[in-house]
C-alpha cells in the first residue's frame, strides 16, 4: 500500500514539474520577448537596470513552484520514512537498532558540527547586499563543518577499503 502511494506521488510531482516547465516556457517566453522587444532603443545603463528587474521577475513561478515542491517533497520523504521505522519498530523491534543508531550519529554529527561552528558575521566583499545574522551564520558554518566531516570519514573508509584489500 505505502509502495502505491509513493509511486503516484512521484507521478504526480513528475506531472506537475512537467506542466510548470511548459507554461515557464509558452508563457513566460513571450513575456520576455516583449520585455527585451521595449528595452531595444534604451541607452545602455538603462538598459542594464532593465534587464536585471526582468530577469528577476521572469522566473518566479518556476522558482517559487521549485521550491514548494522541493520542501512539499523533503517533509513527504521524512514522513514516510519515520512511518517506516515505526511500523518497522512495532513489528520486529530489533530491526530498529540500525536505523536508531544511524540516526544518532547523524544527531551527534550535527551537535559537534554545531558545537565547532561561530556565529560570527563575515565580513567580504559585497557582504552588505545580504541580510546575515548571527543565527544564520552559525547554521552554515555548521553544515559545512558536517560536510568536512563526511568528507573526512569517507576519504578514511576509502583508504581502509583499499589497505584491508592488501592484507586479503
Amino acid at each position: 500500500m505505502l509502495d502505491k502511494i509513493v509511486k503516484i506521488f512521484g507521478w504526480v510531482v513528475i506531472g506537475v514539474s512537467a506542466l510548470i516547465g511548459i507554461l515557464f516556457f509558452v508563457q513566460d517566453a513571450k513575456t520576455l520577448e516583449a520585455a527585451l522587444e521595449t528595452m531595444k532603443d534604451m541607452p545602455s545603463d538603462m538598459k542594464i537596470l532593465e534587464v536585471e528587474k526582468t530577469a528577476d521577475s521572469w522566473g518566479g513561478l518556476v522558482l517559487n513552484v521549485s521550491i514548494g515542491l522541493f520542501i512539499l517533497c523533503a517533509v513527504i520523504a521524512v514522513g514516510f520514512a519515520i512511518y517506516k521505522f515505526v511500523m518497522d519498530a512495532i513489528d520486529s523491534p530489533k530491526s530498529a537498532i540500525k536505523p536508531a543508531i544511524a540516526l544518532g550519529a547523524v544527531v551527534l554529527l550535527v551537535i559537534i558540527s554545531y558545537s565547532l561552528a561561530s556565529d560570527a558575521i563575515p565580513t567580504f566583499l559585497g557582504s552588505d547586499n545580504f541580510e546575515i545574522t548571527a543565527g544564520t551564520s552559525k547554521w552554515v558554518e555548521t553544515s559545512l563543518y558536517g560536510m568536512y566531516i563526511l568528507f573526512l570519514i569517507t576519504v578514511l573508509a576509502l583508504v581502509y577499503t583499499e589497505v584491508s584489500r592488501i592484507w586479503r
